[in-house]
This record gives C-alpha cells, structure tokens and sequence, in this order.
C-alpha cells in the first residue's frame, strides 16, 4: 500500500481532530482539572498548525508555513505551561516565548529570504525534540511520589518523541522536492507515519497523567478532612497504628497529642459558622507552623478537636511541642472580617509503652485534656497511671 504525504497529512489532521473532541469530552466532565484545560487548548493549537500545513497550495504560504509553524510551537509551549502546573511549578515564559519567537522567524527566512526545506525541517524537528526532552526531564525530576509511576512512563514516551524528532532532523530528502514538504518522497513519508505513531502515543502519556492524579486526588479526599486538609479521623487511626507498630519494633517512643479548642460553641453562637470555620483553618495554619516534628501526623479528629502523632517523641519532647502550640494559638487571633477572635486550646499528652494500642494512647491522651479542662482550660497535662487505668476497664468519656 502506498501512502502519500498528503494522505499521511489527512491522516494526522484526523487524528488530531479525534484527540482534540475525546480531550474536550473528557474536559466537559473534569471540569475542575485547570492542567486538562491546557492541554486541551495545546492539542487543538497544535491540530490547526498541522491542518494549515497540509493545505500548502491551496492557502497562502505565509498562512500554512509561518503561521502553522508558528502555531505547532505554541501548543507545545501550553503542553509545557500543563506539565509544570501537573508537577505544581511555576513556569517562567520568557525562554519559551523567546525560543517561538526565534524559531517563527528561522522558518520565515529559510522560507521567503533563503529559501531552504532541509533547514525547515531541520529547525522544525529540533524545536520539537528540544520540548520532548523538557517535558520528560521535568517529569524525571519534579515529579512526587505519589504521581512518580505515570511521570516514569510519560518520561519514556516522551524521550522516545524526542529522539525521533532528532533522527528526523538529518533526514534526507527526495530529489526533485524544491521547497515543497509534500514532495518530500519516501523518507518524509517515513517520518510521518512515525510522527503519527509518537503523537499518538504523547497523547495517551497526557492522558495517564491525569488518570494517576485523579485517582491520588480521590485517595487523598478520602483520607483528608475537607476543611483544614488534616488527616480525618480514619486516617489518623489508620496511620498511627501502623507509626506506632515501627516504633514499638524499634525501641523508639511515641507521644500523642490532642487538644480541643476552648469555648467554640460560643464561637458559633455569637460569630456563626462561618466563623467557626475560619477559626479551624487559622488554628490548622497555627498548628502546621508550629509542629514542625519529622514524620509527625496532624489529623482533625471531629468537630473542633485535633490529634498529633509524634513517632519517635518523648514525653518531654510531647509536652514541649504540646506547650509551643498553645502558646502559639493563645497569642494569635483569627481573623473574621473585621472581627479578631481569641483562640486557646487544652492539650493532653501521653506516651505509648510497651504493648500500648493507638486506640488506648487515644483516649489516654483524652483524659489528659478533659483534665486539662477542669482545670480551667488553656494548658497542657499528661496522662498519668490513672488514666491508663481508666482506658484498661473501658471508660469511654472520649
């Protein structure tokens, strides 16, 4: 069968029109997905580049040369711009832009002032390798933990692109082809069905991205409280158990924190919830700042209480962080509108032993801050024998 290059252009205009409607469907229902959003517009970019350089002779060469050129580069500068939002970098414009700028201007010389398709399509291909590496070194590199798995294959897939584009640029073309890419014979037509092939496959690579980081995002939102962003209540349980495990393995303390904020139903009452809501996330702002233990777990337990795991913790280390945190939050007010809310917390600390289960540490800790209470709030205390033996018999107060 033969394939001419026009019909691989047709081919490749189909398939960039497909992957643009399957892109823009999928848009439609992930509609809080801003990096889908870019890549969207970069596959359609892209798609319109290439329909402009198939329809050379029949639309002015300025349109289908310079402009769809011109266009191929900036869909690959918003596939850039999607990539370092997908790995939550900032991307700085000017290189990019300067890079389309100049290549724009090189395909417009070496078309109008010195006429010269090698030099076109050695500038086009080395412009597109130029992004495909940058895209995977990007992916290599910056790419977390959770998401590292589709960023390794996005990777490879996208270096494989980069390399194709980089033999393409010492392609040879067929004699007798004048400026004309269409008349570029068998090895241009090679180069397209390959180019047809690694597009396709960027594609899907765009697409695994966003699946991997839909499906930690539906992990995360089920393990996180979904005001302050804290680990939930069956989260916390879940972590701290397997944290205590290892540091029960190790010989390693444990000390557990939690507090309860002071007076919130009165907060609620006189200000509303809202209020009460602002109250939580500034006091989840205080507590990120102030616990800054490594490997520490912070959890929004219900309501307007919270737990702190600190793996690896004494019970002086506990009580020291426990005394920065409410210190931290007796000295700071939330802000609501106009208003300034003061903030105090009780603590209860205690300190896993041998043997000791999380749930038991758990209410330990809880005696600890309901003593805390009697006492007239705003403090810190530590679980003593007494409450160890109360959480042995079964008192559920917490």
């Amino acid at each position: 069968m033969h394939l001419d290059i026009p019909t691989l252009t047709l081919v490749s205009l189909l398939m960039g029109i497909g992957a643009s409607v399957g892109f823009t469907s999928l848009m439609a229902i992930l509609n809080t997905q801003k990096v889908l959003r870019i890549w969207v517009a970069s596959i359609w970019i892209n798609t319109l580049g290439i329909c402009l350089i198939g329809l050379r002779n029949t639309i002015p060469d300025v349109i289908s040369i310079v402009v769809g050129n011109g266009l191929l580069v900036t869909g690959n500068i918003l596939t850039l711009k999607g990539i370092a939002q997908h790995l939550g970098l900032t991307m700085r414009w000017r290189w990019p832009c300067s890079l389309a700028v100049v290549y724009t201007a090189a395909i417009a010389w070496f078309a109008y002032v010195a006429p010269n398709l090698s030099a076109r399509l050695l500038a086009g291909s080395l412009q597109a390798m130029s992004f495909n590496f940058v895209y995977a070194y990007l992916l290599l590199r910056y790419g977390e933990p959770d998401i590292r798995k589709s960023c390794r294959i996005a990777a490879a897939v996208l270096i494989a692109c980069g390399l194709f584009y980089l033999a393409r640029a010492f392609m040879p073309l067929a004699p007798g082809s004048g400026q004309n890419l269409l008349k570029g014979g068998m090895p241009v037509a090679a180069t397209y069905t390959i180019g047809i092939l690694t597009t396709l496959a960027s594609y899907f690579a765009l697409l695994q991205l966003i699946t991997e980081r839909l499906v930690v995002d539906l992990r995360k939102a089920a393990r996180t409280d979904g005001l302050t962003g804290l680990l939930n209540r069956s989260a916390i349980v879940a972590e701290g158990r397997a944290a205590l495990e290892r540091c029960l393995e190790r010989g390693q303390p444990f000390a557990l924190l939690i507090f309860d904020l002071d007076y919130f139903k009165q907060i609620n009452d006189r200000w509303g919830h809202d209020a009460g809501d602002t109250v939580l996330r500034h006091v989840t702002q205080r507590l990120l700042e102030t616990i800054q233990w490594k490997g520490h777990l912070a959890s929004r337990y219900g309501g307007e209480e919270f737990v702190v795991a600190l793996p690896g913790a004494t019970l002086e280390q506990g009580l020291a962080a426990a005394e920065r945190l409410r210190h931290t939050l007796a000295h700071s007010h939330a802000k609501v509108g106009s208003q300034s809310i003061p903030v105090t917390a009780s603590i209860g600390v205690a300190i896993a032993r041998p043997g000791t289960r999380f749930e038991h540490l758990v209410r330990q800790a809880d005696q600890a801050m309901y003593r805390t209470k009697f006492d007239g709030r705003n403090g810190v205390s530590f679980a003593e024998e007494d409450d160890e033996r109360l959480v042995e018999a079964g008192d559920t107060r917490c």
